[in-house]
């Protein structure tokens, strides 16, 4: 059983009033990793409803340490701090919870409780908007957005982590690597800083030294989640990620589990496994972020290229059905922009011409014609991307409005696609609006804001 899926239990068995069985297996993942930020969390959380208010904020301290965006660990510093009467801390400990973007609506709404706010009444800060531009793939803005709330308030680690990943995945990473040294300062276990100073390290011909502070990650993070995460973002690197370890938990506190592991995403983690390539050909996986609303879009991010345009930089793959081939993102290294626009259409398109006909037309048209072409389906989704590929723009945008219209239930493929389109200069404006109307009907405001924002700079000629 992995580390995660252990955690996985014991939270599961914290939500239902089994503290002493969360309290065993935390210890029992804790008897091997001793550092490590999920289990270390369960056991601050039956601290304090134990009213352990000491022990609870020293493993919170350690959390906050290595995962310094843990949104959840910050909710319950700050209703630690107003346990205490420390009524400044708490409120900014709650704070910068509501600014990490929760994803758990309890964790948020304890933010808000002690802020004593309404949601819609909350101010849209530098932080808030640093952080989604880069988890919607725009660290140039991120980094501007990023600078302004360090700016505001240097002593806050998350924001700085913010900044020194930007600067990262703009491939600027001397200026990284200072940010990280400052984030290491002040979060001494910080893994997300690690893994970047490791590339880096390994970016300069250090190889050898960066593999080693790669090595040592694995005491928090045993099964290099945020290594995989980041890393498997770029076409190639130098490291080697070592395997995965397990941990044999006792069969009678799997059985009082009803034996149910399933492992899930922790909060401020990421969750889908991708393969990632690294430069020797060794397979690894990365995993894409998911830990908001907003985040919604981290599988799919779309950047602004240097250079062009019309080229895209993913930072992960869109998860489809089984009746559709896999969206596969093609990485840009970090220190180099592509002469040509990055394909991110990984489906065949349908032998023969297609005539440019509405896409009912095109569906009866596309339907198989004898018992060997049976299996081969025609969407409309493969539609809009044959469309896009003969640039038969005016009826691209049609076929793109009427997948939004119809509400399809598999909102990333949604996503997915209207993110492909949005790479190609003459549907940029169209496809942005198309987006924002797809997360408003998903429930996603924050990310809709976004993407209408950037279709009205596209409409008003802007580079951004």
């Amino acid at each position: 059983m992995r580390p995660s899926e252990a955690a996985a239990l014991a939270r599961q068995a914290l939500a239902d009033g089994e503290s002493a069985l969360a309290g065993s297996i935390t210890e029992r993942l804790l008897a091997e990793f001793a550092s490590y930020p999920p289990a270390r969390l369960v056991r601050a959380l039956l601290a304090e409803q134990a009213n352990d208010t000491d022990a609870a904020l020293d493993d919170l301290r350690a959390v906050t340490s290595s995962e310094p965006t843990n949104s959840e660990a910050r909710a319950a510093q700050a209703r630690l701090f107003q346990r205490r009467g420390d009524t400044d801390r708490a409120r900014m400990a709650a704070r910068q919870s509501v600014e990490l973007i929760p994803n758990e609506p309890e964790v948020l709404e304890s933010a808000l409780e002690i802020l004593n706010v309404e949601p819609d009444a909350l101010e849209t800060s530098a932080a808030v908007l640093a952080r989604v531009h880069l988890n919607c793939g725009w660290p140039d803005l991120a980094e501007r957005h990023a600078r302004v709330a360090v700016s505001e308030s240097p002593e806050r680690v998350d924001v700085r982590l913010t900044l020194a990943e930007a600067l990262w995945r703009l491939g600027r990473l001397s200026a990284c690597e200072a940010e990280c040294r400052v984030v290491a300062d002040q979060a001494e276990e910080c893994v997300r800083a690690a893994v970047m100073r490791a590339h880096i390290l390994s970016e300069r011909g250090r190889t050898a030294e960066g593999q080693e502070l790669l090595d040592r990650i694995g005491r928090i993070d045993p099964e290099f989640r945020e290594a995989r995460e980041l890393l498997g973002t770029l076409e190639v690197h130098r490291l080697v990620l070592p395997g995965v370890v397990e941990i044999d938990l006792p069969p009678e506190l799997v059985r009082q589990s009803n034996g149910t592991v399933e492992p899930v995403a922790e909060p401020g983690a990421d969750s889908a496994p991708v393969e990632a390539q690294t430069a020797d050909g060794r397979e690894g996986q990365a995993e894409t972020l998911g830990d908001s609303a907003v985040q919604d879009q981290l599988s799919q991010p779309v950047e602004d290229l240097p250079g062009s345009e019309d080229q895209v930089d993913t930072a992960g793959s869109v998860a489809v059905t089984g009746e559709e081939s896999a969206v596969s993102s093609e990485q840009l290294r970090l220190d180099e922009v592509a002469e040509e626009p990055v394909s991110l259409d990984a489906e065949e398109t349908p032998a023969g011409e297609v005539p440019p006909v509405s896409s009912d037309a095109a569906a009866e048209a596309a339907a198989p014609t004898d018992e060997a072409d049976v299996g081969a389906d025609f969407s409309t989704f493969d539609w809009a991307r044959h469309l896009i590929e003969q640039s038969e723009w005016t009826e691209a945008e049609r076929v793109l409005t009427d997948i939004v219209t119809a509400n399809d239930p598999d909102v990333s493929r949604v996503d997915g696609l209207l993110l492909e389109a949005v790479a190609h200069r003459e549907l940029r404006g169209s496809a942005w609006k198309l987006l924002g109307d797809h997360y408003m009907q998903t429930g996603r405001p924050q990310a809709a804001a976004d993407a209408y924002l950037r279709a009205a700079n596209v409409a008003g000629g802007s580079t951004e």
